[in-house]
C-alpha cells in the first residue's frame, strides 16, 4: 500500500495513458500492417516457427514470438482483434513512461520524472504510433530505455535487453553508442 501512496501521481498518469490508448485503439488502424501482423500470427499458429521464414517477412525473429502469443490469445476471441494486436505497443508505452519517470526522478527529481513521463506518454506521435496505427516501435523504445535504465545496475542485463530489442527491430541497436 505504501508503494501506491508514494507513487500515486505516476500511477494516475500511467493509468490515464493506458485507458486513453485502449479507447484510441479502435480508431486509425493502419490496416495493411495490422493485417500483415495478423496473417503472420495465424501462420505461426498453424505452421509454427520452423516454416515462418519460408514465406515473406521483413521482421527479425523477436517480434514473431509476440505474434505467436497474440495468435494464441486471439483464438480465445475475448479481446477484439483490432485492440489485441496493439496491446504490446500500448503496454510498452506505459512501461517506457514509468522508466522515464524512474530515470529522471533519480537524476533530476520526482517532479521532472513526472513531467518527462507525461511528455513522452501523451506525445501525439507516440500515441498515434502505438494506439492508432498499431506499430511496434514502442517495443524499440522500451528496450532502448530499459537498457539505459539497467546499465548502472547490471551491464549484462542491459546488454541482453539491447540484444532482445535488436531482435525485435534492428533500430534498437542505435542506442548502443549512448550506452
Amino acid at each position: 500500500m505504501q508503494f501506491f501512496k508514494k507513487n500515486k501521481n505516476i500511477i494516475l498518469i500511467l493509468f490515464l495513458a493506458f485507458i486513453l490508448r485502449l479507447i484510441l485503439s479502435f480508431f486509425g488502424t493502419l490496416h495493411l500492417d495490422q493485417g500483415t501482423f495478423i496473417a503472420w500470427s495465424n501462420s505461426l499458429i498453424q505452421d509454427g516457427f520452423k516454416n515462418f521464414y519460408n514465406g515473406w517477412s521483413d521482421y527479425l525473429p523477436g517480434y514473431p514470438y509476440f505474434l505467436w502469443g497474440l495468435g494464441k490469445v486471439n483464438l480465445l476471441g475475448i479481446i477484439p482483434e483490432q485492440m489485441l494486436f496493439k496491446i504490446p505497443a500500448i503496454l510498452s508505452d506505459v512501461v517506457t513512461g514509468y522508466l522515464i519517470y524512474k530515470i529522471l526522478g533519480k537524476s533530476k527529481g520526482i517532479k521532472w520524472g513526472l513531467v518527462g513521463a507525461a511528455i513522452y506518454i501523451f506525445n501525439p506521435a507516440i500515441l498515434a504510433n502505438s494506439a492508432l496505427w498499431g506499430q511496434v516501435d514502442s517495443l524499440t523504445a522500451l528496450t532502448s530505455v530499459l537498457s539505459i535504465y539497467l546499465l548502472p545496475f547490471n551491464f549484462y542485463l542491459s546488454a541482453i535487453t539491447l540484444s532482445i530489442g535488436t531482435l525485435i527491430k534492428p533500430q534498437t541497436a542505435f542506442i548502443f553508442p549512448v550506452i
